[in-house]
């Protein structure tokens, strides 16, 4: 009842959400799992397959040989000086795993190969051979009458006898081929210059497979082919075309000395934002200006005169400086007592106000309230007897 009452309590929106959500990956994730059909049971021609139609033998013997061997997953663009040999194995046009090359593809292999590379060819393309990639040769149908085999003097030397190939297809002859194995039955195995670099082609992708390599000699030639005497880097398999293939993400695209500036950028942004953030040390005074303003001047003095105990002569200045101006303004001459003056002023709130800041400021307490009385009394008997006001008399 308890767990019931618990599970009353959960949001309902919010949990058919997580459960769909769920149900979702667990869909994606058996979905990626799924077998693709009959694909898997298609020749693959892929160093990665040890399946009897892959290519797994023939790149694990190049290392039990100590040749340095790879697998290739990027575009052709990424195609650089690394690789000696690059293996290309031409997958069977209705295979779903394949990934076609693109035009730039096709121009970016063939500069690798022109500036030196060196390809290996296996399989064969005729739509790409009339369109002239590489200088591809064209594929004919093999004699019908067997005439002496002919080897290459490296294949010779390789140990390299007779060949049994299964296919029915021969390279056709052409001006620049150099025939490296004829069965009798014509051109199996050709290179020609490209460029700086040369292409390696042999017309049979099934005489390299995990089930074949392993009869006579077929290892031998295959061993020929990848890694002929004087040949330098390594030699990588193109599983591109087999689907494999690398994501490439912009951080492996851009230069490599502009992601590092871009990593260095974002890091001085994100030590800006903690510095913000985050106070280090004292904060900052503002800039204490040196000019003084007469407002600035009148609260020092104040300041001062309080500190001095200055009020009683404060109000002392300011009762004898209204005596004086009132006198002048009733026509009395200076030096007359104050009793004197306050009995010429009228009318008699004037003349209780004079009493009141002479009074103040001889007998008050010398106070900030007896000061702030005498000022505003004598200020404003100023403005009552001003010179330039009308005369009391």
């Amino acid at each position: 009842m308890t767990l019931l009452r618990e599970l009353r309590r959960l949001p309902p929106l919010e949990t058919a959400l997580i459960a769909l959500g769920i149900a979702i990956l667990v869909w994606l994730t058996a979905a990626s799992q799924a077998p693709e059909g009959d694909a898997p049971h298609l020749d693959s021609f892929s160093s990665f397959d040890a399946a009897s139609g892959g290519y797994r033998a023939f790149y694990e013997m190049l290392a039990a040989e100590r040749v340095p061997v790879s697998r290739f997953e990027r575009r052709p663009a990424f195609l650089d000086g690394s690789i000696g040999t690059l293996v290309y194995v031409e997958p069977y046009e209705f295979d779903p795993r394949q990934i076609a090359m693109s035009e730039n593809d096709l121009n970016a292999l063939e500069a690798w190969v022109r500036d030196g590379g060196r390809l290996l060819y296996i399989g064969h393309d005729d739509a790409a051979a009339k369109r002239g990639v590489l200088r591809l040769p064209a594929s004919t149908p093999a004699h019908a009458v067997v005439r002496p085999q002919q080897r290459a003097p490296e294949i010779a030397t390789a140990g390299v006898g007779s060949l049994s190939p299964q296919t029915g297809l021969r390279w056709k002859p052409r001006r620049g081929l150099a025939v490296l194995f004829d069965d009798g039955r014509g051109p199996l195995a050709v290179r020609y210059a490209y460029g700086h670099g040369s292409v390696t082609a042999l017309i049979d992708e099934e005489l390299f497979q995990n089930g074949n390599i392993g009869k006579p000699d077929r290892a031998r030639f295959a061993f020929a082919l990848a890694r002929p005497p004087g040949a330098a880097g390594s030699v990588a398999f193109d599983e591109t075309a087999h689907g494999y293939l690398e994501p490439d993400h912009w951080w492996t695209v851009v230069p490599r000395s502009f992601a590092i500036a871009l990593g260095v950028a974002v890091a001085a942004i994100l030590v800006a934002i903690a510095g913000a953030a985050v106070r280090l040390g004292p904060p900052l005074v503002p800039f204490e200006r040196r000019d003084r303003s007469s407002a600035d001047f009148i609260d020092a003095l104040s300041t001062l005169l309080e500190r001095g105990r200055a009020t009683r002569k404060a109000l002392l200045d300011a009762s004898r400086s209204t005596s004086h101006a009132i006198a002048r303004s009733l026509g009395l001459p200076d030096g007359i007592k104050e009793s004197e003056i306050a009995a010429r002023l009228e009318p008699r709130e004037v003349r209780e106000a004079y009493r009141d800041m002479v009074n103040v400021s001889a007998n008050g307490f010398p106070d900030e309230k007896n000061l702030l009385r005498g000022v505003a009394l004598a200020q404003q008997l100023r403005k009552e007897f001003a010179l330039h006001g009308r005369p009391r008399n």
